[in-house]
């Protein structure tokens, strides 16, 4: 395959978990005289990230760590500065709309608590920080620069991770929870680079999920409906119909390297919120002090738009937080900051959100719980699960769950809740470890 050319420009904006924030004096001043647990977190990303995040960025060919001169310029002009301009054009006059402050007085907010925390100016209108109260609690909040590359990387080492609890691959994931007898969506087929490597000896004559094997966030994903006549499938999205005996041939044009699934059916109750895509539930799971799984946050996503395939907040759909020991949901949001504010209803169907209760929450958490020790010795895990008609079943399992969605839905910071004191356990357990070594 050919390489990714490598772009060390100046003027690159990095992506969110590739930032290299400048972190101001007095903020590692007030971390270390501080006692609480954000503060401890903040302040290990900052101590360890030289060492770490060379090798994080590594991984991919188009990105470089900025050091020194380069580093400040980039972070200051491009990050804060040329992004605050971008974000206040984007949501100022609706937050002047909401609370009557201008748009001048965002921007110099927008820049002042980028830098001063550090965070991206997104950051501030996602987590309403232009809302006294919320800033109030800025240094609660953890950020997903900190925690890719840095704090999951010293909470959780990966050596051999990968073969022993595989998440990233889809179908070795797959194949380890069928072991492991852990409902689980089955692989019908499979395509690496172009070669079908997994097939049965007929394609199944039903709705088929098509995803790219290490794609994230829905992307790429594909639903393929199947009619008995003329014996076919069709694309939902294309419009484009291929025989039943030549879709693996179809799928596997211009190198694709994909899953072939059975489609799920959601639980009749949630039928109100599909929009004839799955709903899933996100569950990011710690293994906590005693050594036993624990639900730390949770959030459902459904889609927002008719004819929507997938329900991944970035795909457009919206999401609910849920209360992890009840599963009653709270009010909806979006992606993007909507006019609308928060959904009690579905903006779509007008289904009850706020206040409704998961179906087979039980069912839920005692499959969320097996899984985590399934896929020991991970000691997090963001589990993806689909409440099907048949019952909860495991769509996949993510090594590095983001944080963004769960602290926005909930208007919690995560920096001193069960999150953060667990992230913060298996860090020191790591770090004495490697201290006795």
């Amino acid at each position: 395959m050919p390489q990714k050319k490598r772009t060390d420009s100046l003027w690159k904006p990095l992506k969110r978990s590739r930032l290299y924030p400048m972190v101001w004096r007095s903020q590692r001043r007030r971390w270390r005289r501080s006692d609480d647990v954000a503060s401890r977190l903040h302040l290990l990303y900052w101590q360890r990230r030289d060492d770490m995040l060379p090798a994080y960025f590594a991984k991919f060919d188009q990105y470089e760590c900025p050091q020194g001169f380069k580093a400040a310029l980039r972070w200051y002009a491009l990050d804060v500065g040329l992004d605050s301009l971008r974000q206040v054009k984007r949501y100022g006059s609706l937050i002047r709309t909401r609370t009557g402050m201008s748009r001048l007085r965002q921007l110099w907010q927008v820049l002042w608590w980028s830098a001063k925390v550090p965070m991206t100016p997104k950051t501030y209108y996602h987590n309403e920080m232009y809302r006294p109260e919320v800033r109030q609690r800025y240094n609660e909040f953890l950020h997903r620069h900190e925690l890719k590359g840095v704090l999951y990387l010293l909470a959780a080492p990966q050596e051999n991770l990968a073969d022993i609890a595989p998440l990233n691959d889809k179908s070795a994931f797959a194949d380890k929870a069928q072991a492991d007898g852990l409902p689980v969506v089955g692989t019908v087929a499979l395509i690496a680079e172009g070669d079908i490597t997994k097939a049965p000896d007929q394609i199944p004559r039903a709705d088929l999920f098509v995803k790219p094997r290490g794609a994230k966030g829905g992307k790429g994903a594909q639903l393929w409906i199947y009619q008995e006549a003329p014996d076919s499938f069709t694309n939902s999205k294309q419009q484009l119909t291929v025989e039943r005996s030549q879709l693996l041939e179809h799928l596997s044009q211009d190198d694709a390297d994909c899953v072939v699934q059975r489609r799920l059916i959601a639980h009749p109750e949630l039928a109100d919120l599909t929009l004839d895509a799955v709903p899933t539930l996100r569950l990011i799971t710690f293994t906590n002090e005693s050594g036993d799984s624990e639900v730390v946050a949770g959030a459902f996503r459904m889609p927002a738009k008719k004819g929507a395939v997938v329900d991944n907040f970035h795909a457009g759909g919206i999401a609910a937080p849920i209360d992890v020991d009840t599963g009653t949901l709270g009010p909806a949001i979006s992606m993007k900051l909507d006019p609308a504010g928060k959904h009690s209803a579905h903006p779509v169907t007008g289904a009850a959100i706020d206040g409704r209760v998961l179906p087979g929450w039980e069912d839920i958490l005692e499959v969320t719980h097996r899984a985590h020790q399934a896929f020991a010795p991970r000691v997090l895990v963001g589990w993806d699960i689909c409440m099907s008609k048949d019952g909860p079943i495991l769509v996949e399992g993510n090594e590095q769950p983001g944080i963004d969605l769960v602290q926005r839905l909930s208007g919690q910071p995560l920096g001193t809740s069960r999150f953060g004191q667990l992230l913060a356990h298996h860090i020191d357990a790591h770090l004495a470890a490697t201290k006795s070594a």
